[in-house]
């Protein structure tokens, strides 16, 4: 019934390392020039160290969609759906910590599904979702143009990450190419009451070999402490599944140092 949603940690690393190789020439002004017009359109911080919420699943909205009867044993099995409390802690992309209590042991196998699906979705958000996918100022990076505006590319020829932004300065695309895997996740975003653009939404493809995987995350934000936080979740396999998060009584703590900091 449930699954598993994490990008393989090789991308994401990739993609949170871009350009990280060292090139022989030194970067352009006005290829600087141009990154600062990119970064300038979104919200790059505060980034919280520590966010702290309580979840809550809309169970009902999962039945509904799956067109499940409602005999007897289909409502008390909700009924014990409907028990379960959970907790998160996210401090950085890799460390996501899920605490549920209330489970019944017969569901068990439901509680690893939601750990799997709310440390997938904090990995990529954590990774993502604060302008991470433009890299470090300080680092270089390898820009060209082409007729949809710009690419910035890292890695070697075997392994390679690119980001793709059109002529008005927006992310499209993101990608990872491997001898093991390919992956491919098209962002949207959503202004903030400042402006600038914070990450709502991706739908990832993943291929491996064999293997081929398609999700999709949305989210909204709240407020919290002057930072911004996911407040409801959307998660699907498309044409299979989808549930519905809201995370409440959330907490952060301050932000440790910027990702991007000034010249």
């Amino acid at each position: 019934m449930l699954f598993r949603l994490a990008l393989p940690a090789a991308a994401l690393s990739l993609l949170l390392a871009l350009a990280s190789t060292p090139r022989a020439l030194a970067q352009s002004e006005a290829d600087l020039k141009t990154m600062d017009k990119v970064r300038a359109l979104y919200l790059t911080g505060p980034i919280p160290s520590s966010i702290s919420c309580d979840v809550a699943v809309d169970w009902d909205a999962f039945f509904k969609e799956l067109k499940v009867e409602q005999t007897d044993e289909v409502k008390a099995r909700l009924q014990k759906f409907k028990a379960i409390q959970m907790h998160v802690v996210s401090r950085d992309a890799t460390h996501t910590d899920v605490t549920i209590t209330g489970a019944d042991p017969s569901i068990s196998t439901v509680s690893d599904g939601l750990r799997q699906q709310l440390g997938g979705f904090f990995q990529t958000y954590r990774s993502l979702g604060f302008a991470q996918f433009l890299g470090e100022k300080s680092k270089p990076f390898q820009l060209t143009s082409n007729t949809n505006g710009y690419e910035v590319t890292s890695g070697s020829e075997d392994s390679k990450s690119a980001v793709e932004i059109d002529k008005a300065f927006l992310v499209t695309q993101f990608s990872f190419v491997s001898p093991q895997m390919n992956a491919v996740m098209k962002p949207k975003f959503q202004a903030g009451s400042n402006g600038l653009l914070r990450l709502s939404s991706i739908d990832e493809t993943i291929d491996m070999g064999a293997t081929k995987m398609v999700v999709n995350f949305g989210w909204d934000y709240q407020k919290i402490d002057g930072y911004d936080i996911p407040q409801h979740l959307h998660i699907a396999l498309p044409g299979s599944f989808a549930f519905d998060y809201t995370l409440t009584g959330c907490k952060v703590t301050a932000e440790a140092s910027p990702v991007h900091p000034a010249k």
